[in-house]
């Protein structure tokens, strides 16, 4: 059978190599992806590929998918996140539990009880579905968790901080500013190595790191300042979702302006709970009211 599996993968890396004319400078890896049949093929494939950067050939039967990419514009890693997003276990990331319920019935593949191999922790190899922690275990798990952990807080700490400074800008009115400070913000959430968050930090990051990048992108993109802000309300709403799972040292203020939006109101995270309104800024610098503090 391994056999038969090993020369399933050779065939699949020589299929693969049809494309390295299409994706520059190409290097390929195997990977394992969970999967049960022709709609998976489709999805994990679908999600995988990007125009002349990756594209993944998955096998059903050795549940093996061969990925073909551009190694300076992306990674193994950053494709197996993806397909993750689209509700697929595979062997570094382990899909939403949400995501993972939405897929058609035919394509509910068996899952393991354990997390990911990038994501073993002091859990490793418990089945957690029949486990219940002690006292002692829970406290321990609650600290390391959901208090403050120290990897978590490094790996997040930079995403926190250029949403601060995409607020910043905001309220300086300053639209370049903004463009770069979200620049910044998309290139930090490339570099969050997910093995390393806590588990509930983890399932929040795979829900909002999309939107996350889709409005930091769309506030980098634009010299209007009025549509940086549109996207801003979005953005806000994302990181405290973020804010919420991670605690870190640092409070983070939830405010909120109830003129903001065409008056429907709008929220944002703010360092500090002085209010400075990022959404009129100089014109009504101080219209707001704190709502949390995190």
């Amino acid at each position: 059978m391994k056999n038969l599996k090993a020369f399933i993968a050779s065939i699949m890396i020589i299929s693969s190599l049809t494309v390295h004319a299409q994706i520059k400078n190409a290097t390929t890896s195997t990977v394992e992806i969970k999967g049960n049949c022709a709609m998976c093929k489709k999805t994990i494939e679908a999600a995988a590929y990007e125009p002349k950067v990756s594209k993944a050939e998955w096998d059903e039967d050795t549940q093996q998918a061969v990925l073909t990419f551009n190694p300076d514009k992306t990674s193994e890693e950053a494709i197996l996140k993806k397909i993750a997003q689209a509700g697929y276990d595979n062997q570094s990331f382990r899909a939403p539990d949400d995501v993972y319920a939405k897929l058609h019935e035919c394509c509910l593949y068996e899952r393991d009880h354990t997390v990911a191999k990038a994501e073993h922790n002091e859990h490793q190899g418990m089945d957690h579905s029949q486990h219940k922690p002690s006292a002692k275990e829970h406290a321990n798990m609650d600290h390391s968790q959901h208090n403050g952990d120290a990897t978590a807080n490094t790996q997040l700490a930079p995403v926190f901080k250029h949403y601060l400074a995409v607020k910043n800008a905001l309220v300086a009115t300053d639209a370049k500013a903004a463009a770069t400070a979200a620049k910044a913000l998309t290139a930090s959430i490339g570099q969050v190595e997910m093995g390393k968050l806590a588990h509930e930090e983890h399932e929040v990051w795979m829900k909002v790191m999309k939107g996350i990048q889709t409005e930091a992108a769309s506030i980098e993109k634009s010299t209007d300042i009025n549509r940086q802000r549109q996207s801003f309300m979005a953005l806000s709403n994302h990181v405290y979702s973020l804010a919420k799972t991670s605690k870190g040292s640092t409070a983070l203020y939830w405010q909120f302006c109830p003129m903001a939006n065409n008056n429907k109101g709008a929220y944002w995270l703010s360092s500090e709970d002085a209010i400075k309104n990022p959404y009129f800024g100089s014109k009504m610098m101080n219209c707001g009211e704190v709502k949390e503090k995190i």
